[in-house]
């Protein structure tokens, strides 16, 4: 198994210019911007004064570009050694870094009571991605979260395995699936949360005001994805912690490779930005000397993303290895840099497209033609995407005509922008 087609080897997106709250960065502004941006956060995560901001680049810009890949906080204990900062603009920054601290502080309280009332539920959950991350870096305030995501359900140990969730047979098991999904609405709602989604994609979905979002995953990744076969069960790799049975974790080993694993499905999807790289280097800072280096390299074979792991990681070396320098990057390093930073923290429609097509292109040996067709097709019997909008009906065959109808015109009302870029792109792509 592995993964056939990569943004990285891909052309990079052909933008011209990045906007964001009122700043305007054409491609070379962009590049040096960036590389700023990406001194800052150095100098921040290894308590070095910053260097004088590029001639011709501004902070405002720097600023616009944080906020873009949801970095504010990580670039602000770099960019607050200068003095040369506009007063309102480093007030505005010092809030935002204060503000990722005061949400971080009752993110991990809310998660606390979430935890608890899922083991009076008997469910198990293993806590991934921010909720973790956040404890490697040097200062609280500088990783940002925006929503707490768990790996959930009924588990059993299983010899040789770990453990899975609980059922003799693939039917038991996916009742356990429902019987958990069930569980954890009610534990949700009781502690008052709004449901946003529920049966969709591969987890729930739940928030509560001001500023609580919850994303129990029911499974690690969806069945289309090319790393599905290696995560059928979520629960195989994870290790029950030694006080609290409904407590797991993975090995630093298998840590890695997640992150991995969902950065890249984020990248491959419609982009991501440089937040996640940031994140390779603090966790290799803390982690990194001890771990299995032979099984990281068999499990990221395996899953197929050593190539990505290697770029992701020369990155995180030359960008955000301490030396606070600010000289040019090697070029292929610039070039990922440049795909991150235009992409913003979740990706965007546009390189959503871009990306879809290109595998199109693949499977079709370059044609145009024949790629935007198989695109066209993909979208419009996209059985997966009906199965997340209608669990149980699209079952039954003779109803998904129907269903696909109701999903289109779905589409249309919910975003008619959208979807007209979409068409617009389709068209114009050569």
């Amino acid at each position: 198994m592995g993964v056939t087609a990569s943004p990285l080897s891909a052309p990079l997106f052909p933008f011209r210019r990045v906007y964001e709250k009122g700043c305007i960065m054409e491609k070379e502004m962009l590049d040096q911007a960036g590389r700023y941006l990406v001194h800052l956060i150095d100098c921040g995560l290894y308590d070095v004064p910053a260097q004088p901001i590029p001639t011709g680049v501004t902070w405002r810009c720097v600023h616009a570009l944080a906020a873009y890949n949801s970095v504010e906080g990580m670039a602000w204990f770099g960019a607050e050694t200068r003095d040369d900062i506009p007063a309102d603009l480093r007030r505005q920054w010092e809030n935002e870094a204060q503000m990722t601290l005061f949400r971080r502080v009752r993110f991990d309280a809310e998660r606390e009571r979430v935890f608890a009332a899922l083991a009076l539920e008997g469910l198990a959950y293993l806590p991934m991605k921010g909720a973790l991350l956040t404890n490697y870096y040097p200062r609280p305030e500088m990783r940002s979260m925006a929503d707490n995501d768990f790996l959930y359900g009924f588990v059993e140990p299983v010899e040789g395995e770990g453990f899975r969730v609980c059922g003799a047979t693939h039917a038991e098991r996916e009742a356990t699936v429902e019987r958990a999904v069930r569980a954890i609405e009610h534990v949700m709602r009781d502690l008052g949360y709004t449901t946003k989604s529920l049966r969709v994609s591969n987890h729930e979905s739940f928030e509560k005001k001001p500023i609580f979002n919850f994303e129990p995953h029911r499974r690690l990744m969806s069945p289309s994805s090319p790393m599905a076969a290696y995560y059928e069960n979520p629960w195989k790799r994870a290790i029950q912690d030694e006080h609290d049975p409904h407590l797991f974790r993975f090995s630093d080993e298998d840590e890695y490779v997640y992150i991995m694993a969902h950065a890249f499905k984020h990248f491959d999807a419609a982009g991501c930005g440089i937040r996640f790289v940031v994140d390779t280097r603090v966790f290799l800072d803390a982690k990194g000397m001890g771990m299995d280096w032979d099984y990281v390299f068999s499990e990221l074979r395996e899953t197929g993303l050593l190539d990505f792991e290697a770029r992701v990681r020369a990155l995180a070396d030359v960008g955000f290895g301490g030396s606070c320098a600010v000289d040019p990057l090697p070029l292929e390093q610039t070039d990922l840099l440049r795909y991150l930073l235009g992409s913003g923290t979740y990706g965007t429609s546009n390189r959503m497209v871009e990306n879809r097509l290109d595998k199109q292109k693949a499977q079709h040996e370059g044609d145009l033609g024949a790629a935007k067709r198989g695109y066209l097709r993909e979208r419009l019997t996209n059985d997966e995407a009906l199965g997340y909008l209608f669990p149980r009906a699209s079952k039954i065959a003779p109803l998904r005509p129907a269903l696909q109808l109701v999903r289109y015109a779905r589409g249309i009302v919910r975003n008619p922008k959208k979807l007209a870029n979409e068409i617009k792109l389709l068209i114009r792509a050569k």
